[in-house]
C-alpha cells in the first residue's frame, strides 16, 4: 500500500514565516508577525518596532518566476514614478523572489511594505479618488518595460476564452440546453464586440477595488498588483463598476458616476472604451468564475450547482441591459 500523500496547497506556519524573514534587514526587532490571510495566495503581517511590512507567499503553481518578477519590475517602476503603491524589498542576498521548497513543490515570497491607513468607505467623494487614482496609474505606466516574460495578457484569451473553457463543461452538468445557448450567445457578442472595437492597450493592475487599497489622509496606496499585466483599460476601469455592482448596490449609480468623473478629470477615455464599459463587467464575472473553478482548493465545491450557476447567468443577461 502506498501511503505517500500529495499536498495541493500548504499553509506556511507563522514561525516557519520568521525564520524566512531571518534573510532580510530590518531597522528595527521583529515583534510579532501573523498570519492575515489566506487565498489564491498566503499573507503574513509583520510588525517591527517602528513599521509594519506584508510578506506574502505565492501559490505553487500560480504563478511561475517570471511572472512574479514581472509584478515586482512593474510596482518598481510605479514607485519610481511617484506612485503610492505597496512596493517589494530585496533580502540580504539582493533578490526580491525567495524560493520555498514547500511540500507541494517551490513556491516564493516576497516581503512588501505595508500600505498605511485603512480600506476606503464607498462614497462619493473617495470614489473620485479612486478613479483619479487608477487614471495616473494607467498614465504613469504608459512606457513601463519590464525584462521579464509575462505568461498572460488581459485579452480576450485570458479574460474570456480560458475561462470558458473551464466553465463550459459544468455548465452541461448543471444547466439546460437553453441556458447553454443562452451562454454561449453572450460570449460570442462579447468577443465580436470587444474584437470589432478599437480599444486602449496598455499596463493594468488588473483587480483595481476598494479591498486592494487603503486610504490615508485623503492619500490612496495601492497594492495586490498580483493580476497585473498589459490589456484593456477599459477592463481595469470596469472591475470598479463590477464591484460596486457586487458589494455596494445601493449606491451603486451616483458612486460609479463619481469614479468615472474622477478618472475622467485625469485623463481622456474614447467613446469606443466608453460604450466597451458594460461588456468588460460580464466578461470579468466570466473570468472570475473561471479563476475560482481552476483554483478549487481554495473556495472549495459546495457553492458548485445549478442555483449557482442559474443566478451567474442572470447576472450575464442583466449586464446586456445597461
Amino acid at each position: 500500500m502506498n501511503n505517500r500523500i500529495k499536498v495541493t496547497h500548504s499553509l506556511l506556519s507563522a514561525q516557519s514565516v520568521r525564520e524566512l524573514l531571518e534573510g532580510y534587514h530590518f531597522e528595527t526587532e521583529i515583534i510579532s508577525c501573523e498570519f492575515l490571510t489566506r487565498g489564491l495566495n498566503d499573507s503574513y503581517v509583520i510588525t517591527t518596532q517602528n513599521a509594519k511590512y506584508i510578506f506574502r507567499v505565492y501559490r505553487h503553481n500560480w504563478r511561475s518566476e517570471s511572472d512574479i518578477l514581472f509584478e515586482l519590475d512593474a510596482l518598481n517602476w510605479l514607485k519610481v514614478q511617484g506612485l503610492l503603491v505597496s512596493a517589494p524589498l530585496k533580502s540580504k542576498d539582493g533578490i526580491f523572489a525567495v524560493g520555498i521548497l514547500a511540500p507541494e513543490g517551490k513556491r516564493y515570497g516576497v516581503l512588501f511594505t505595508y500600505s498605511p491607513g485603512d480600506r476606503p468607505e464607498i462614497n462619493e467623494e473617495n470614489c473620485r479618488i479612486l478613479g483619479r487614482s487608477l487614471a495616473e496609474l494607467h498614465h504613469k505606466s504608459s512606457s513601463l518595460v519590464s525584462s521579464q516574460e509575462r505568461s498572460f495578457d488581459l485579452d480576450i484569451n485570458h479574460l474570456l476564452a480560458e475561462p470558458v473553457s473551464i466553465l463550459l463543461p459544468l455548465f452541461i452538468r448543471y444547466l439546460d440546453s437553453n441556458q447553454i445557448h443562452t451562454f454561449n450567445e453572450i460570449v460570442t457578442n462579447l468577443e465580436d464586440t470587444i474584437r470589432e472595437s478599437t480599444l486602449e492597450y496598455g499596463f493594468c493592475h488588473g483587480d483595481f477595488h476598494n479591498f486592494n487599497m487603503h486610504l490615508n489622509n485623503q492619500q490612496l496606496e495601492v497594492f495586490d498588483f498580483d493580476c497585473c499585466g498589459f490589456g484593456y483599460r477599459a477592463y481595469d476601469i470596469a472591475v470598479f463598476w463590477w464591484n460596486l455592482k457586487n458589494n455596494y448596490r445601493t449606491v451603486e449609480k451616483t458612486c460609479w458616476d463619481a469614479f468615472l468623473n474622477g478618472y475622467l478629470s485625469q485623463r481622456n477615455m474614447s467613446e469606443e472604451d466608453i460604450r466597451s464599459l458594460p461588456h468588460f463587467i460580464s466578461v470579468r464575472r466570466i473570468w472570475l468564475l473561471g479563476t475560482m473553478l481552476k483554483n478549487e482548493d481554495v473556495w472549495g465545491r459546495n457553492w458548485i450547482n445549478s442555483t449557482n450557476f442559474s443566478h451567474f447567468l442572470k447576472d450575464l443577461e442583466q449586464d446586456r441591459e445597461l
